[in-house]
């Protein structure tokens, strides 16, 4: 990536990030810095603050990349079980926990409200994206039209939210719990069997209530 008149304005960026990655997956967040992505990367110590203001403007960025991975992982997964709604729930979960499994720092940043705070009445559009497909897997468990990102916005009724907060807090209970080593009431030879069984249940509860 680098020119004899140095990086590109995109590529710079580009390359801060990809050092904060490889940063994050061999020391973890707490061993992120402006300073470690600037060597790595082999720019100035200012370019990362030119490009990112302050540490938590680079996880921003680092957080925005995960949703975008995170988006395009459900699009994979949902894509191959549509039309089954059972096999589609359980694909969400599937692939929910397999990102935060394949990339345990990025999944703990994108939610840390204490270290990102976007703003959500215009979030950027990886975060639309993933909420997109969220939602649409409740909708289409609901025999609903789905969203697209230019209307994901509008007014929903309440028992579509409490039915999206219901699918969001088991996927992401479940990946959270698994990431962090908390399940250990299920072998772990039985956790893909298990995460299966759930995604089913909630599957029909959520078509039973609409």
């Amino acid at each position: 990536m680098k020119a004899s008149g140095g990086y590109h304005h995109g590529d710079l960026r580009a390359a801060i990030l990809t050092a904060a990655d490889e940063i994050l997956e061999q020391d973890g967040l707490r061993g992120l810095t402006l300073r470690k992505c600037a060597r790595l990367a082999g720019v100035s110590h200012a370019a990362p603050s030119h490009h990112f203001g302050d540490l938590n403007g680079l996880l921003a960025a680092v957080a925005e990349q995960g949703f975008a991975r995170l988006a395009d992982a459900l699009e994979a997964e949902i894509g191959q079980a549509k039309g089954d709604l059972e096999a589609e729930m359980q694909a969400t979960t599937r692939a929910y926990v397999k990102f935060a499994e394949n990339s345990p720092e990025h999944f703990r940043i994108m939610f840390r409200g204490d270290l990102i705070n976007f703003d959500m009445s215009q979030p950027p559009k990886a975060v639309t994206k993933t909420f997109v497909e969220l939602t649409n897997v409740i909708l289409r468990q609901r025999g609903e039209a789905e969203v697209t990102t230019e209307d994901f916005h509008q007014t929903r009724s309440p028992e579509l939210v409490n039915d999206i907060i219901i699918g969001w807090c088991y996927i992401h209970g479940f990946a959270h719990l698994k990431l962090e080593g908390q399940l250990g009431m299920i072998p772990d030879q039985l956790h893909d069997e298990q995460m299966a069984l759930a995604a089913t249940k909630l599957s029909h509860l959520i078509q039973q209530l609409s």
